[in-house]
């Protein structure tokens, strides 16, 4: 019996390659260089009564090997907080993958959004109120690791988003995601990005109050190819340039369908996965089907998908003011435009009742439903949660 998720061998050939000058994966030796010139700052935290770790959950690539060639640094007063955000908490068994077995005896903590404990620094200037776990602000220095990958509203992952929202509260979350409602806030765009520079803000904030030394990795079909350490925004930066660079993806023709994979860790969910359709939607033409490929293991993944995907067909949603915002509404405002032109069909494990008041179509055999679409010219965009298309080719 073939799987539902079954991509057939002549569309797997026929992928969008990306580019075939892809780095080959770091040596321990090459990420422990990488490390080099914060070492000196590591030694001086050694007098701290502890460090704090801060690392990615496990919706983004693991953090093992960015943190293996300096675990004798840290080894004996560390301590380790998963950047959640109002993502779901990270199990034991994820902590020991994530960490591939660093630091076992160390303490540590999912960072909650819904804490009282927040600690409160300040207020943007677009109004967001700045408020962050007291393991960031209790005087002790911070080694924050990540992942930077294009993100469909901020940007691109890592750097400043490991604190905003990764260890905020709700309410910093929230209004710093209604901002993904504005203009600017797209995949691979910086500059112009009101979500982005709203988290800029929030970590000039915070490291005021908290010395904070960061390292950024670019992951590439689960290899890590790059990383480089320093400030947050420096690090950032630099994985940025090299993440724009290996998540471009050059393609100069639309199709009818085109045919998605987010990419794991992505597919673990709906809310994960359909960072794929924001980052690619792009390439379908006028009318056409996009078909999502994702297992969905964790079902939705968050409250609002539901309400999101049923809004989105409701011809009287307007965008919120900002205080009538609630989280997940950004993503009803791309959802509305993506279906003023096009159709969204899944396969996946989730039940096809769910999927079907979504307003998606659901798919059991790949290879029959392409053949119902009669198209000749698929695409297919493997890893399309880690990749941007060049917009200014469908101007």
């Amino acid at each position: 019996m073939v799987s539902r998720l079954t991509i057939p061998e002549e569309l797997q050939r026929r992928a969008l390659s990306i580019r075939d000058d892809v780095p080959s994966p770091l040596s321990p030796l090459m990420i422990r260089t990488a490390w080099e010139p914060v070492i000196p700052r590591l030694e001086e935290f050694r007098s701290a009564e502890t460090v704090t770790l801060l690392v990615n959950d496990s919706t983004r690539p693991a953090s093992f090997r960015m943190l293996a060639p300096i675990e004798q640094e840290l080894r004996g007063n560390v301590r380790i907080l998963f950047a959640t955000g109002t993502h779901r908490p990270v199990t034991s068994e994820e902590k020991k993958l994530l960490l591939g077995g660093l630091f076992p005896e160390a303490p540590w903590k999912n960072s909650d959004c819904d804490s009282d404990e927040m600690i409160f620094v300040g207020r943007t200037s677009r109004g967001t109120p700045v408020s962050v776990d007291p393991w960031i602000l209790d005087g002790n220095p911070v080694v924050s690791v990540n992942s930077v990958e294009p993100h469909y509203f901020a940007g691109y992952t890592g750097g400043r988003k490991s604190l905003l929202p990764g260890v905020s509260a709700r309410e910093s979350i929230v209004m710093n995601h209604f901002l993904a409602c504005l203009p600017g806030s797209m995949p691979g765009e910086l500059d112009a990005n009101p979500v982005h520079l709203d988290m800029m803000e929030a970590l000039v904030m915070i490291e005021e109050y908290a010395e904070i030394v960061q390292g950024n990795g670019v992951v590439h079909d689960g290899e890590l190819v790059y990383f480089n350490t320093g400030s947050c925004e420096g690090s950032f930066m630099s994985a940025v340039e090299v993440c724009s660079r290996l998540s471009t993806l050059a393609e100069t023709e639309k199709s009818p369908v085109v045919v998605l994979h987010p990419g794991s860790p992505l597919d673990i969910s709906l809310y994960q996965s359909e960072k794929a359709i924001y980052n690619c939607h792009s390439l379908v033409e006028d009318g056409g089907v996009l078909l999502l490929v994702s297992s969905c293991a964790e079902g939705l993944g968050a409250d609002h998908m539901e309400k999101a995907f049923k809004a989105s067909m409701d011809p009287g949603w307007v965008v919120p003011e900002i205080d009538q915002y609630n989280l997940g509404d950004h993503s009803i405002v791309r959802l509305t435009d993506m279906r003023k032109r096009i159709r969204f069909a899944l396969a996946s494990d989730l039940p096809d009742s769910i999927i079907s008041e979504m307003g998606i179509e659901p798919v059991h055999d790949i290879s029959d439903w392409l053949q119902q679409q009669g198209c000749l010219n698929p695409l297919f965009v493997p890893r399309a949660g880690f990749v941007v298309p060049l917009l200014e080719k469908f101007a």
